[in-house]
């Protein structure tokens, strides 16, 4: 079973690390067309709305602590497995909203 930001923070269900990976894990459900299609194209775009919504309204402060926690998690995982390379594809969301809040545009974080 993938590890999901919803298994390291169940509190803060609303935070941006977790709404990405339900919406990944969602657009993925949707891609290989297991399930209901209807149903995984609605939760697809509810999570998309969702997290556009989430990532419209963070400070670019809340977005760097959403990377850092996908990087976390990411850690945690073995390297290669399904899971690391689901909780990769989150962290390189993340960081793309981090760094595209940077106002000098392009600049690399500073770690």
């Amino acid at each position: 079973m993938d590890a999901t930001p919803a298994e390291h923070a169940p509190a803060d269900a609303d935070s941006i690390e977790v709404i990405a990976s339900a919406w990944l894990a969602a657009e993925g459900e949707l891609a290989a067309g297991s399930g209901n299609p209807t149903q995984s194209e609605i939760n697809a775009r509810a999570l998309s709305a969702r997290y556009d919504e989430a990532i419209r309204t963070a400070s670019r402060e809340d977005l760097r602590l959403a990377w850092e926690a996908a990087r976390k998690i990411q850690a945690e995982q073995e390297m290669g497995s399904e899971a690391w390379a689901s909780a990769r594809r989150l962290s390189e969301l993340l960081r793309g909203e981090y760094q595209a809040a940077d106002p000098r545009s392009g600049a690399e974080p500073a770690e």
